[in-house]
C-alpha cells in the first residue's frame, strides 16, 4: 500500500499540514506516515510533566510520540505510522523518503526569511530541492500577499 509521509515538527501551523496529509491519504486510498525529528542541533528542556527521563532528548521524543499518538487515533480512518528520533529534520525526512510505499511527502512552509530562515535551516526548501518523491508544500499564509 502507498503511504504519505507527513513531517510535523509541533509549530503553530502544523494542524494545517496535518489536515492536508490526511485528506490526501484518504483521497488516494494510501496509508499515512507521521514523521517528527527531533532536532538534535536544538537545546532546550521541556516543561516539567512528573516524569524522569534520562536526558532532554529522551523526553522530547517521548512528548514526540505522546503527540503523534493522539494524531493518528484522530485519525482511524486511515492506517497510520509513526517515525520519531533525534537527527536533522531536513535530511532524515528526505532519508525516509525514499522507503518504496512512500508515494508525496507532505510538509509545511511557515514563511521564515532572511536570518531566521537560516538558522533554522530551511526544511521545507532543502526536502523540495533533494526529495525524489512528490513534495506537497502547506504553506501557513491564508491570504494573498
Amino acid at each position: 500500500m502507498k503511504t504519505v509521509l507527513i513531517a510535523l515538527d509541533f509549530s503553530e501551523f502544523y494542524h494545517e499540514v496535518e489536515k492536508v496529509g490526511f485528506e490526501i491519504a484518504k483521497a488516494i486510498g494510501a496509508s499515512a506516515t507521521l514523521i517528527t525529528i527531533i532536532n538534535k542541533d536544538l537545546n532546550y528542556t521541556l516543561e516539567y510533566r512528573g516524569l524522569e527521563f534520562a536526558d532532554q532528548w529522551e523526553g522530547r521524543q517521548f512528548a514526540a510520540n505522546e503527540q503523534l499518538e493522539i494524531i493518528k487515533n484522530n485519525h482511524t480512518e486511515t492506517d497510520t505510522k509513526i517515525i520519531t528520533f533525534i537527527g536533522t529534520p531536513k535530511e532524515e525526512i528526505v532519508e525516509a523518503s525514499y522507503a518504496d510505499d512512500v508515494c508525496y511527502i507532505v510538509i509545511g512552509k511557515y514563511g521564515r526569511t532572511g536570518f531566521s530562515s537560516l538558522m533554522m535551516g530551511g526544511t521545507s526548501a532543502f526536502v523540495l530541492q533533494h526529495a525524489t518523491k512528490p513534495v506537497i508544500v502547506v504553506p501557513y499564509k491564508k491570504q494573498r500577499h
